[in-house]
């Protein structure tokens, strides 16, 4: 019995150590969740002048590039015309999709380019984009 009683004194005395021990170290707050309020009304801003940087350096460096173009440029067109298409006409088939973006643009991203629009040629297609 008397060795039963040891065996409880010393497993209370750790069981306090423990504690003590525990309490001692230090509690790191947790870091913010975002940037503060100035900094996150920035960062769209940011955003959009990385996208306009991409688009910039896309673009110039397809000029003289035909296979470049058809894999950087033409297909990302294609993508926002139908991306916006879908928001504002929904589910339409190509007869319907050709008729909104207007001929040059319907051709421009389904029919493989044979040589890289001009800057004026680019700048009224997606000009017709952000029509859409």
């Amino acid at each position: 019995m008397t060795a039963l009683l040891w065996h409880l004194g010393i497993l209370a005395a750790a069981a306090a150590l423990a504690v003590v021990i525990v309490r001692r170290i230090p509690v790191i707050p947790p870091k913010p969740s975002g940037p503060p309020r100035t900094a996150a009304a920035a960062e769209p801003a940011d955003r959009a002048f990385a996208q306009a940087r991409w688009w910039e350096h896309r673009l110039v460096s397809t000029r003289d590039d035909l296979p470049r173009f058809r894999s950087l440029v033409q297909r990302r067109l294609a993508e926002l015309a139908v991306e916006r298409l879908r928001r504002r006409h929904g589910a339409i088939g190509p007869g319907r999709a050709a008729e909104i973006l207007g001929g040059e643009l319907y051709e421009l991203i389904t029919v493989p380019v044979t040589a890289v629009p001009t800057r004026a040629e680019l700048a009224r297609l997606i000009a017709r984009i952000e029509e859409i």
